[in-house]
């Protein structure tokens, strides 16, 4: 858990609002927001919401791999 929160910190400084707004309110949240919420927030769809979004899930994926070593297998 501390290795997930360290992660999370060092990306949150990288991200623009709607990636910061994204992960606090949805992917972070208790009681996460809708697409559709978040969409009314900033005058967007929920498909471009939900772009955001995966993108962002790639990031801190991209970003969790890289801190604990993991390589594709392309790499090989």
């Amino acid at each position: 858990l501390a290795v997930l929160r360290e992660n999370i910190e060092r990306i949150r400084s990288k991200l623009n609002e709607k990636e910061k707004y994204i992960l606090e309110h949805r992917l972070l949240s208790d009681e996460p927001m809708t697409l559709q919420e978040i969409g009314n927030h900033y005058g967007i769809t929920r498909e471009a919401v939900r772009q955001v979004e995966a993108r962002l899930m790639n990031r801190l994926k991209n970003e969790f791999e890289t801190s604990i070593g993991i390589r594709d297998s392309d790499d090989e």
